[in-house]
């Protein structure tokens, strides 16, 4: 990372998270700001969008509070270990998914055909 002065210099990486407990159900939330515009991700490997009317956290929160939920901010402890998971259930999946395209057999011209179109298909390529 770069250095810098202020909060945000150095890269990304980062954002605040809550859980929102509302109806005995409870989604986990991380926010991050790029270019003026706040996004929010359910999950680390959620797809960050983009926050109703450009909200912060701050907006978020009061806002869920106001339909009833509770909000419990999340530790980046907690953050840190989730990504962690995260990123080792991924290369499981992803050794998984290499060990089954090898040893699915047949001819590889067509195997490779197969496998680039399942997976270009799933990165929208």
């Amino acid at each position: 990372m770069m250095g810098g002065r202020g909060s945000k210099s150095g890269g990304g990486g980062g954002g605040s998270g809550v859980d929102v407990t509302h109806n005995g159900e409870t989604t986990r939330y991380y926010f991050s700001e790029k270019n003026g515009m706040n996004y929010y991700q359910r999950g680390v490997g959620g797809t960050p969008q983009p926050t109703p009317l450009n909200m912060t956290v701050r907006d978020f929160t009061k806002r869920v509070q106001a339909n009833g939920a509770t909000v419990k901010p999340v530790t980046a402890a907690a953050k840190a270990a989730e990504q962690k998971a995260y990123e080792a259930d991924r290369k499981a999946t992803n050794d998984f998914l290499n060990q089954a395209d090898t040893s699915m057999g047949g001819n590889r011209g067509d195997q490779r055909r197969a496998t680039k179109g399942r997976r270009g298909g799933r990165r929208g390529i």
